[in-house]
């Protein structure tokens, strides 16, 4: 609900000068894992492995790789084991941020939202998550930005 496919294919297909500017990845190339775009929905298992054995070759012929993460990550340790694999790389979280008014907004639009009229609650619910998640990764870095709108800006 806070747009991370979106935001991801926006970088990598429309590649926005400023955007790129502002995540310090002028000169560098830049692709998303196809893997970590489809293995969702009803196939968040063990399948969700798949991301990580992909990565590698990745970055063997780019500098940066955009991973969407969904919340079953969190709980199969994968950003950790991921920089266990790969601990030279830079291992970076990109949060979105946007209001609770537009997530309320975006939620109905999801092909799997069944339960009008109780964002509200599941949205806490899931930033109550999110933020447990994000504390289980202190020595990760971590950039904020607004994605209010598809004009992306870099808040901290």
């Amino acid at each position: 609900s806070s747009g991370k496919e979106t935001f991801v294919k926006h970088i990598v297909n429309d590649n926005p000068a400023d955007l790129i500017e502002d995540l310090g990845w002028e000169d560098k190339t830049v692709v998303a894992s196809n893997d970590s775009l489809e293995l969702i929905d009803g196939h968040l298992g063990e399948t969700r492995d798949q991301v990580l054995d992909g990565i590698p070759s990745l970055l063997a012929n780019n500098d940066v790789v955009l991973i969407k993460w969904q919340h079953v990550d969190s709980g199969a340790r994968r950003p950790q084991r991921l920089k266990e694999v790969i601990p030279d790389a830079k291992h970076r979280i990109i949060e979105l941020k946007v209001s609770m008014g537009e997530l309320v907004l975006r939620l109905p639009r999801k092909h799997w939202w069944h339960d009008l009229g109780r964002e509200r609650n599941h949205l806490n619910g899931e930033l109550e998550m999110l933020a447990a998640s994000l504390d289980a990764l202190p020595d990760f870095d971590r950039t904020v930005v607004d994605s209010s709108s598809t004009s992306y800006r870099v808040t901290t």
